[in-house]
């Protein structure tokens, strides 16, 4: 029986920063009103006072790619059926209107620049870093913001249909359904492209909220989902982890007012400092044993309160039935991220192998001469006398002083080149960068993009002198390493790999 393989939580995300598309600023602003978030995130004395706010005041991180397992995954714009029918972003909402004089309630947050901490009086400006969202008419100001690919912005608690305790108004919305739609379908033949090769991307501020997804099978003549695949029910521990750089505070602001005002969107609370993280649905994932070209127009959202049981009994097109009481702080926790709109594919066949390739101290060692695994980027370092190494080493055990070396493969399996590559490895916990593994100053040795692999070449700490560069503990780290783990960092610009080339970053550690 035919089953749907489980979705995979990716490891990084690639942005490009973007100047700001506007820099406006509004003085003596209002505060949402009510504002009742609780001290620490609060802003305080937010129910009288005013407080001056400047968006753009750092960039838009445009999300341009994600890595998966080693792979590269991007936007995939070559499935869409014509005539292409621009994508949509479309809030369903059930219950009534929270917003004064009949508006629906609207939230965004924006990463937010760090300031002191907002006060009231006297006026602490507000920086926002991203622009902001500029509304369009007949369209929700946060349904342009989900289809715009900078990932600096979102919505908080998008399914916060509860009013009790502290906190609860700032996110309040009626909220039941959220529809990525592709209005005009997007084919994917599966004799030319595996469907474990394509699907969605969601992303989400913190990764630690549940919610439930399915994809739409079928629109009406309006442009409206009439038909789903399976409901899948995603948990809070199916989120990638926090290595995938983006980590940042955010500021809420929410728009209750029917007219245009300014600012449209206006403060509630903050959030502390939460990295970006996200889940790739393959087609295959949301769809049961998809042969043949298989066309899907987008998928939908639902809170986690959302279960089969709903499913059978309600329909997943009839959300005035869905839950009209779910808890902001338990099954309509998504802080859902823009940028992630679309289907994304793999391309290339461009891997990162990483592996422990000797040790200097224990004894007997194990064989680190075995190349381990038959994907094809495994294969091609194999046919190029690369990739010896462990994944993991438990026996011998490492006691202090001994030495780690780890190197990391580069192979580029595809026919196209990757441009721009820049390669951060992070020094492990519990040990210390040797400087001098390879010779005085010299702690990377690295093998350039080549075919047949090319000679070993040593580089040197600093930066500038080479492509190699170590990052002590302390300094600043590139956005491509993610969270800085406070161990030091060793980054290589690679530049270009071309197809069927591999490479080579290695160094070694001591066991502190």
């Amino acid at each position: 029986m035919a089953q749907l393989v489980a979705p995979v939580g990716i490891d990084s995300l690639i942005t490009t920063p973007q100047l700001p598309a506007n820099s406006n600023s509004y003085t003596g602003a209002p505060y949402a009103s009510p504002c009742d978030a609780t001290v620490t995130d609060g802003f305080p004395g937010c129910g009288a006072g005013t407080i001056n706010i400047s968006f753009g005041t750092g960039s838009d991180r445009i999300l341009t790619a994600v890595e998966i397992a080693g792979t590269r995954f991007e936007p995939a714009d070559d499935f869409s059926v014509p005539p292409v029918v621009p994508d949509q972003v479309v809030f369903r909402r059930a219950g009534p209107p929270l917003g004064n004089g009949g508006a629906e309630r609207q939230l965004l947050f924006y990463e937010r620049v760090p300031n002191a901490p907002p006060t009231v009086p006297p006026n602490i400006p507000l920086n926002l870093g991203p622009s902001e969202v500029v509304e369009s008419p007949g369209i929700e100001t946060i349904a342009t913001a989900m289809l715009n690919p900078a990932i600096n912005r979102g919505i908080d608690n998008v399914f916060n249909n509860t009013q009790d305790g502290p906190g609860d108004q700032d996110t309040r919305n009626n909220i039941e359904r959220i529809d990525y739609i592709i209005g005009s379908g997007a084919a994917i033949n599966t004799a030319s492209v595996s469907p474990s090769d394509v699907g969605f991307l969601v992303l989400e501020r913190g990764g630690n909220d549940a919610f439930s997804i399915a994809a739409i099978t079928q629109l009406d003549g309006a442009g409206n989902p009439i038909a789903y695949g399976p409901l899948v029910q995603v948990p809070g521990g199916t989120w990638g982890g926090d290595g995938v750089n983006a980590t940042f505070s955010t500021a809420v602001l929410r728009r209750d007012e029917p007219a245009p005002v300014a600012p449209a969107l206006r403060p509630t609370h903050i959030v502390g400092s939460q990295s970006i993280r996200g889940i790739f649905f393959p087609i295959n994932s949301l769809l049961l044993n998809p042969t043949g070209t298989v066309t899907t127009f987008g998928f939908s959202l639902f809170a986690a309160d959302i279960t089969p049981a709903i499913e059978g009994t309600n329909g997943l097109v009839n959300f005035a039935g869905f839950p009209l009481d779910t808890d902001g702080t338990s099954e309509g926790g998504l802080d859902l991220v823009a940028g992630g709109f679309g289907l994304i594919r793999r391309v290339g066949g461009f891997s990162l192998v990483k592996r422990i390739s000797n040790l200097d101290g224990p004894s007997p060692l194990p064989d680190f001469s075995q190349v381990i695994g038959t994907e094809s980027g495994i294969n091609l370092l194999r046919n190029n006398s690369l990739g010896q190494g462990l994944i993991t080493i438990s026996d011998p055990p490492v006691v202090k002083d001994n030495g780690i070396e780890y190197s990391i493969y580069l192979a580029n399996s595809s026919n196209t080149e990757v441009t721009n590559l820049l390669v951060c490895d992070q020094i492990p916990a519990g040990t210390t960068f040797d400087p001098n593994a390879y010779g005085t100053g010299l702690g990377i040795r690295a093998i350039a993009s080549s075919s047949p692999a090319g000679p070993e070449v040593d580089y040197t700490n600093a930066a500038g002198d080479d492509p190699g560069t170590f990052f002590a503990p302390g300094t600043v780290l590139p956005d491509i390493c993610g969270p800085d783990q406070n161990n030091g960092a060793v980054v290589v610009d690679v530049g270009t790999i071309n197809a069927n080339q591999v490479g080579l970053v290695r160094f070694r550690t001591k066991v502190n």
